[in-house]
């Protein structure tokens, strides 16, 4: 009896893996040689917003000035005007004079979220007919902004968002990062997207309509949310405005990330997706295979446990290497990355098993010193104790 249930639960687990990597392979972007938008090109705000230094920040950066668009300008929201990011920015805007860039100084909210702070003041410098708001870690492809705007014309998408995928590993840690943007996060929410027409909505980049955002009165709307981008989908959603994604990815660099630092991540993440989707998290104890079938089997104790976690275990790690090699075009090149990979997964399904139980104990998430309550929907508690100093 307790093989079968730990075969079926187990069976059901790397199909529904089997099932995010269909979604991610088969949504990956594919090279187009032109994007024709036939003539109708409305005026774009870049925003990004920016808190100190990340992997291949001055590269991310250049790649906004890159971008192949006849019609567009570039907002950089910093904090003060002592970021050591400016010079950086102004370098830059140097090279590329001839493209209209500006930086605001937005300061940093200790009381709600501080990139939808940041945007709050930007927005107000925006003169596009469409805001494209970029994270500092993303850098974009020339005609990315081309196949987004391509989207909304023939959509007439409100939102239109952009699948994740991650490169530039090195460390281990970074590996390990990666491979749960590439998989786990771009499956599950393609997943979402194609099979269960649920439009969930990460925030690394998103195209959004001015007009129809100020109906709610601008990002002032999502100020009081940790996960904005998630309740921008779900109050679009709700109120029958149209958002879509035509699968322009975008590629966030994580070079130097560590195990420590995605383990923080994944404890707050986890309790984000705790107060967003209560029932579904529930259920996501289901997704880590790896981990279940080590559980079983120490249960077992028996021939028939051991042969389901290797079995598991194999199948596991090469769902994951397909992901990774159809995904990750620039790592998997490197063979020091590609030998490594088993390890930077049996590391990552560890962690996700441990920091699962994380919102069990406490809707505290800390963020850079910081503390920031959360409850129903990830609303930010203002109490004295919970003020924040968090980013993107």
């Amino acid at each position: 009896m307790m093989i079968t249930m730990a075969l079926i639960i187990v069976v059901l687990s790397l199909a529904a893996f089997s099932v995010y990597t269909f979604f991610t392979i088969k949504y990956r972007e594919k090279e187009v040689k032109e994007v024709n938008l036939a003539g109708h090109y409305p005026t774009v705000s870049i925003l990004d917003t920016i808190r100190n230094t990340d992997d291949s920040l001055g590269k991310n950066i250049e790649s906004l000035f890159q971008v192949d668009y006849p019609n567009f300008e570039i907002l950089f929201g910093v904090d003060s005007e002592d970021d050591p990011v400016i010079k950086t920015i102004k370098a830059l805007q140097t090279q590329y004079a001839h493209v209209v860039s500006k930086i605001v100084i937005t300061g940093h909210s200790s009381t709600e979220n501080p990139k939808v702070s940041k945007l709050m003041v930007m927005e107000d410098f925006a003169e596009g007919q469409l805001f494209w708001v970029c994270d500092l870690n993303i850098r974009v492809e020339k005609d990315t902004l081309r196949k987004l705007v391509k989207e909304y014309n023939e959509k007439d998408s409100k939102i239109v968002f952009s699948p994740i995928r991650a490169t530039g590993s090195h460390t281990l840690g970074s590996i390990v990062e990666n491979a749960y943007f590439n998989h786990f996060l771009s499956g599950s929410v393609l997943t979402a997207w194609k099979l269960f027409k649920k439009q969930i909505i990460v925030g690394k980049s998103i195209l959004v309509e001015k007009n129809t955002l100020g109906r709610f009165g601008g990002f002032s709307y999502f100020k009081n949310y940790l996960a904005e981008d998630y309740m921008m989908g779900a109050t679009y959603t709700q109120c029958k405005i149209p958002i879509s994604t035509n699968c322009t990815w975008v590629t966030s660099f994580n070079s130097c990330g560590s195990v420590k630092s995605f383990y923080n991540r994944m404890v707050r993440w986890s309790k984000l997706r705790y107060h967003l989707e209560f029932h579904f998290y529930i259920l996501e104890i289901l997704l880590n295979p790896i981990p279940l079938a080590l559980i079983f089997s120490l249960l077992l104790r028996n021939q028939s446990g051991f042969a389901l976690f290797a079995g598991s275990l194999f199948f596991k790690i090469m769902l994951e290497y397909l992901n990774f090699f159809f995904i990750n075009r620039n790592d998997k090149k490197k063979m020091r990355i590609v030998l490594l990979f088993p390890l930077a997964i049996l590391l990552k399904d560890t962690i996700l098993f441990l920091v699962y139980f994380a919102p069990f104990f406490g809707s505290s998430v800390d963020w850079r010193g910081g503390k920031i309550s959360i409850g129903k929907d990830t609303l930010i508690s203002l109490s004295q104790e919970s003020l924040l100093f968090y980013g993107a």
